[in-house]
């Protein structure tokens, strides 16, 4: 087995004789309460260390089916998954006080992302950070980033109509090219751009090496991060110093470029030019320039794995769901006209379009599990105890229907993309925003805002100038897409082929004439 989890065999043996009487203690501080339903610790402990790293949802799901919706691991440190958005909005948002804080994990220090604001527990550097991001984020103030977000949407489009084949590499430089505009008013390199291959490079590493079922587990059991890192499973720690290389250059690098276009008066509107400026004139959160590095690259990292994701999703779903376009592209025609290519001031004269972006966060999510929480009081719900320092994750996608995305008792077929189901039957959107995607309570992505606008450019032109078919085969068939993602924390479709074609020659007209 290559995974550390392997370790974990070597030492069940104690890990039970622990287990016991951790047990033991807790059942003393539980004041008479029952724990929530779940596995035994050596049963847990055993499937923590077993299952399919590449869809280890697929061992919680099972967990839910016998224990229920609140599923409790006994382990070294206590875990809590839930699997209902009733619950998850009664503990994590109702509750917040007591499930705001995240797990002090001694890997992500090691790994150089310490300073990430979704990984800081909930303390006085959390709160600042988060002021930074409401002053740059919050919705009346993300409408000044929509001309970088329809810029680079445009450039999508070209490079889309010129090499449509390179569609994965195209998505991926929309996504970064428009967060390094926003967050530092870099313009991206088309290829191999110097401050971009930092970036990728230190996020690729990151990902790949603090899984979440790495973070759980290494937070439980922490003595495995004394171990010599020649053992079997944990060579990955080999990665820790060049990964800690990278971080410290992607806080410096881009954060540099913006203080040199600032002296030389260069620099293009951007959230570290703001936030410079304000420092300078007393308007805004005072605060280091290493605070202002660290909320700057702690946006970027965030949305370029997640936003690349999502628009990946939504041409694998159109792709197998050709109505679904044909729909969206007459709302868009009746609109909009066929003479020139949507903006932002269309979009709330495009319900359907809205629906379709809904659909795609839920359809198949970019973070199968939410960011862990944890407790930092002890708490009661629906009779059972849940105690202080307890790991707290919601689980929001599963194949099977029963995690919070695809509860089949709010989204019946819940596997089948269709936007309609969040229309009324009048065609006007209900009330069910798919935020679940971006987190919950405080801790709710506080860049959702941006990330949805981001999504909505890409889609709506995507729709307006293309059609999207599946590839064909010697024989001139249909090559069927079976959906399928990648491993990991942040999850993608696996590539598949497909076809982009320019929907007419006037609208390959207007892709070149807004180039």
């Amino acid at each position: 087995m290559d995974s550390a989890r392997s370790q974990i065999l070597w030492f069940l043996p104690l890990l039970g004789a622990i287990g016991v009487l951790l047990n033991s203690y807790r059942k003393k501080r539980a004041h008479g309460l029952p724990y929530p339903p779940g596995p035994g610790f050596l049963h847990a402990v055993k499937g923590l260390a077993t299952v399919d790293s590449s869809a280890p949802w697929l061992l919680f799901v099972e967990w839910r089916k016998r224990y229920g919706p609140l599923v409790y691991l006994d382990v070294a440190q206590p875990m809590l998954i839930i699997h209902s958005e009733i619950i998850a909005r009664e503990l994590l948002e109702k509750r917040a006080s007591k499930y705001s804080s995240r797990p002090e994990s001694p890997t992500f220090e090691l790994y150089g992302w310490g300073f990430t604001t979704a990984l800081l527990p909930y303390n006085d550097k959390w709160r600042q950070h988060r002021r930074f991001y409401q002053r740059g984020f919050r919705p009346d103030v993300a409408i000044q980033w929509r001309p970088f977000q329809l810029q680079k949407a445009r450039t999508l489009l070209l490079n889309l109509l010129n090499s449509p084949e390179d569609h994965v590499e195209h998505f991926a430089t929309f996504t970064a090219s428009t967060i390094m505009a926003i967050t530092y008013g870099y313009t991206t390199a088309p290829h191999d751009d110097p401050l971009l291959n930092i970036v990728n490079r230190a996020i690729a590493i990151f990902v790949k090496s603090t899984a979440i079922l790495n973070v759980i587990i290494f937070s439980t059991f922490t003595f495995l991060e004394s171990l010599p890192t020649w053992l079997p499973g944990l060579g990955f720690y080999r990665e820790a110093s060049v990964s800690r290389g990278l971080s410290r250059k992607m806080l410096d690098a881009p954060f540099d470029f913006v203080k040199k276009s600032m002296g030389d008066g260069t620099a293009q509107v951007s959230l570290v030019s703001e936030f410079l400026a304000q420092n300078d004139e007393g308007t805004g959160p005072l605060a280091s320039e290493e605070t202002i590095k660290e909320v700057a690259a702690s946006g970027l990292s965030a949305g370029i794995e997640t936003t690349s994701s999502h628009v990946m999703v939504f041409l694998m779903a159109i792709a197998m769901h050709p109505s679904v376009q044909e729909q969206a592209q007459a709302e868009i025609d009746s609109v909009i006209g066929t003479g020139r290519l949507p903006d932002f001031d269309d979009r709330p004269s495009l319900p359907y379009i809205e629906a379709v972006l809904r659909e795609t966060l839920r359809w198949q999510q970019a973070s199968p599990f939410g960011a862990p929480h944890t407790t930092t009081e002890d708490d009661v719900y629906d009779g059972v105890f849940i105690p202080k320092s307890m790991l707290t994750t919601p689980l929001s996608w599963s194949t099977y229907g029963t995690a919070i995305a695809h509860d089949e008792s709010k989204y019946p077929d819940p596997h089948t993309f269709n936007p309609s189901r969040f229309l009324t039957p009048e065609g006007k959107l209900n009330d069910d925003d798919m935020h679940v995607d971006f987190g919950f309570g405080r801790r709710i992505c506080p860049g959702r805002h941006v990330a949805e606008a981001s999504l909505w450019a890409a889609i709506v032109s995507i729709l307006a100038a293309f059609n999207v078919r599946k590839a064909k085969d010697e024989k001139g068939n249909d090559i069927e897409i079976t959906p399928a993602m990648t491993p990991g924390q942040v999850v993608r479709p696996v590539p598949f082929p497909c076809r982009i074609i320019p929907r007419s020659a006037e609208k390959e007209n207007l892709v070149r004439m807004d180039d």
